[in-house]
């Protein structure tokens, strides 16, 4: 691959992760708000002063928010392990290209050198 298609592999790359991104965070924003209207709606029909079902409630609704952000962070973790490896890999192909240049513009001058000898 030359330097625009890897160029142009990155800049896809770069894309994919943000629209990812941008659907993740709005089924976890989706999700989150499922389980706090479940929540309210358990509530609802809790009378106000029986203040022990009402915590218990709320204490369900705050363990499966944090289980949702702790499936968030993994799910984010291996995407962005994934996304780095890709972006390496370019990396190392654009390196090596410029070093398969350097070596190219080597060779010229000293074919050059030759010719002028």
């Amino acid at each position: 691959m030359d330097t625009t298609q890897l160029d142009q592999k990155e800049s896809e790359i770069t894309q994919a992760y943000q629209t990812f991104l941008a659907e993740v965070r709005a089924s976890f924003d989706q999700h989150c708000d499922q389980i706090k209207a479940q929540a309210e709606e358990k509530l609802a029909e809790i009378p106000e002063d029986d203040e022990e079902t009402r915590r218990k409630i709320r204490d369900k609704e705050e363990a499966e928010l944090n289980k949702t952000l702790a499936e968030l962070k993994e799910l984010l973790s291996k995407r962005e392990l994934h996304v780095r490896q890709q972006m390496e890999e370019i990396a190392t192909m654009k390196e090596q290209e410029e070093f398969d240049f350097e070596e190219e513009l080597a060779q010229v001058g000293e074919t050059k050198r030759k010719h002028a000898a």
